[in-house]
């Protein structure tokens, strides 16, 4: 098992992570996108049950990880950039049945990989970080219009608010972009159990079966979700 994070993140949270899988490697980029979002993994990677896609831009070294470790993967058609649209074309979402994001920010090439799916078009282009899928129709958000969108479609959608959450340059960060789920476990980038909402969080995630590992004893930080790979 791989794991890619933010190399910003706490490194309490980057140590622990490492008993975790096999190897860890720590994400970081230059002058490409926002300095908020320069090291989160979810802007430069779209990933889902059979793919992986990664910007065409982005940083060698994780092409270097991703070649050194046999993993998979074709690029997309769009590099990273700092502007809206185009930094958010791999922040998407896809579920066996449905594909989440907000309509015209997707990569084409993710777009075509998911063109048999039901598109969902949510308000928000910044998906990934502000969604979790956790199974079987289930997820949580720290965006309400999300939320809102989720439930009219029928899909159960938890809503944890986003204050507390902390992200480099800005207020407030996104729960989608502090956690990394994979067999049936979700790991947050900080401890839960500090957020002022956390036990109605924990036990709508204990509640579905899923175990919670929290990273560190910190607030929870949005480093871009953190990205499992199994090999």
């Amino acid at each position: 098992m791989l794991a890619i994070i933010d190399a910003r993140a706490p490194k309490e949270s980057i140590e622990n992570l490492k008993s975790h899988v096999d190897d860890v490697f720590q994400f970081e980029s230059k002058g490409l996108t926002y300095n908020s979002i320069s090291g989160h993994p979810d802007i430069f990677i779209y990933q889902d049950k059979s793919n992986i896609v990664v910007a065409p831009n982005a940083p060698f070294k994780l092409l270097n990880f991703l070649n050194d470790h046999k993993v998979s993967y074709t690029f997309g058609k769009k590099n990273v950039a700092e502007n809206l649209i185009g930094s958010v074309l791999y922040n998407c979402i896809s579920t066996e049945f449905c594909f989440f994001h907000k309509l015209g920010f997707a990569d084409p090439s993710i777009v075509e990989i998911n063109r048999k799916k039901e598109f969902v078009n949510l308000p928000q282009a910044y998906t990934r970080c502000s969604l979790t899928h956790l199974g079987n129709n289930k997820f949580i958000t720290s965006d309400k219009g999300i939320q809102k969108k989720m439930l009219e479609k029928k899909l159960d959608c938890f809503y944890s608010p986003p204050e507390q959450i902390s992200i480099i340059d800005h207020k407030h960060g996104f729960i989608g972009g502090a956690n990394g789920v994979v067999n049936n476990k979700i790991f947050f980038n900080g401890n839960i159990d500090l957020h002022a909402e956390g036990l109605e969080l924990r036990n709508y995630i204990e509640n579905l079966g899923v175990e919670i590992i929290s990273l560190s004893n910190n607030f929870l930080y949005d480093g871009g979700g953190i990205i499992f790979i199994e090999q």
